[in-house]
């Protein structure tokens, strides 16, 4: 099994390379020798490679809805002062980058739930807490579906149809002509901020004057970032635990620059940090507790069957 998993996961890195589907990424598969390729970004086309039913191996998840790559670093192995777990994403489609969020018409659960009961009932094969999800003063869509638009003092993050991501400093959508313009196309868009990178995805060197000071302080965080249309990362960090207070949005800015990120954009960290993967919580839980909502990746041939 491991065997045929090396040799489809080698196949789709040929493919990718060959076409010019890898933005800026460094992905590591084992048993591979292929270098790293730094390539405009288009949709990976791999459906042919894809196994009849999508698998895991340790770290690694191929299905017909992704390719997730996770990456564990301790606080001396990484480029972060924390432990934090990397997860690369390809997506043939972007609607395979789902959210969940409590007031969905079509939810199951009632009001916010546990990492492992939302998960569960979506079917995710990889997930993470998303914005803190809520329709009080924030533009919202989810899933395709415009929840909410307003002029507000959030920055705003926006996946569109396309492929694309792109943040919105809140001082731009000074009109709500702008912000209907912003959500135009838009398959996701999170209201919680800051974006990270310059307009040209440089660092950000001081946030004192972009946001209120207690985000200012260290914490765990959950962060987006983009390479290009179909190739995501999404990176969570530890804190609250062991002694470990988490991390600033400077130096979570200058670990997107230094991914060669294009945009990037904090999410809900502090004690709603939360990682699922393969079937169970994983990584380092800030603290136990109810989510809003979710950034996942559905996967209902692996559920198939399974409580």
């Amino acid at each position: 099994m491991f065997t045929s998993i090396i040799r489809t996961l080698k196949r789709l890195l040929a493919l990718l390379t060959a076409t010019g589907t890898l933005a800026q990424a460094n992905v590591s598969i084992p048993g591979s020798d292929s270098p790293s390729v730094s390539e405009s970004a288009q949709y990976p086309a791999y459906a042919s490679l894809l196994p009849d039913a999508s698998f895991f191996d340790g770290d690694h998840y191929l299905g017909d809805n992704a390719l997730v790559l996770l990456e564990r670093h301790s606080s001396r192995d990484g480029a972060l002062s924390s432990a934090y777990i990397l997860a690369d994403i390809y997506v043939p489609d972007v609607h395979r980058l789902r959210t969940w969020y409590q007031d969905d018409p079509v939810d199951t659960l009632e009001g916010p739930a546990d990492i492992q009961t939302a998960a569960r009932a979506v079917h995710a094969a990889y997930a993470v807490n998303g914005d803190y999800y809520t329709l009080q003063g924030v533009n919202c869509v989810r899933n395709g579906t415009v929840l909410n638009s307003c002029i507000c003092n959030y920055d705003l993050c926006v996946l569109y149809e396309d492929g694309t991501l792109r943040t919105w400093h809140h001082d731009l959508l000074s009109s709500q002509a702008v912000v209907d313009e912003a959500l135009t196309g838009a398959w996701q868009a999170w209201s919680f901020g800051p974006l990270l990178l310059s307009e040209d995805g440089e660092a950000i060197s001081d946030f004192t004057d972009r946001v209120p000071e207690y985000f200012t302080q260290l914490h765990p965080r959950t962060a987006i970032g983009y390479f290009g249309p179909g190739h995501y990362c999404i990176v969570t960090v530890s804190g609250y635990q062991n002694g470990i207070p988490g991390v600033s949005l400077e130096e979570l800015s200058r670990f997107f620059a230094d991914l060669g990120c294009l945009q990037a954009y904090n999410l809900d960290g502090g004690g709603s940090t939360h990682v699922w993967f393969h079937g169970r919580e994983t990584g380092f839980p800030s603290q136990a507790g109810a989510l809003a909502d979710l950034i996942y990746i559905q996967d209902t041939s692996f559920w198939e069957g399974r409580p």
